[in-house]
C-alpha cells in the first residue's frame, strides 16, 4: 500500500520524513525536485509506504 499526502511546504515534507525516520521508518530514495513539485517518501515501521509532495503555486 503506497499513502500519498499532499504538504503545505518543503519544509513540511522534510519535517514529516525526519520524524518518520526517528520513530523507525526507512527511505528507499533521494528527495525529487521538479521545480513546482518536491516529494520524498518513506516506508513506516507496519511497512506502509507514505509519499509526502508538496505542489508550489508557481515554479522555482
Amino acid at each position: 500500500m503506497l499513502i500519498n499526502l499532499c504538504c503545505e511546504s518543503r519544509e513540511e515534507v522534510d519535517r514529516l520524513v525526519a520524524k518518520a525516520l526517528a520513530a523507525g521508518g526507512t527511505t528507499y530514495d533521494q528527495p525529487g525536485d521538479l521545480g513546482f513539485m518536491y516529494s520524498h517518501s518513506f516506508v513506516d515501521p507496519d511497512g506502509h509506504g507514505w509519499g509526502l509532495f508538496h505542489i508550489s503555486a508557481t515554479p522555482g
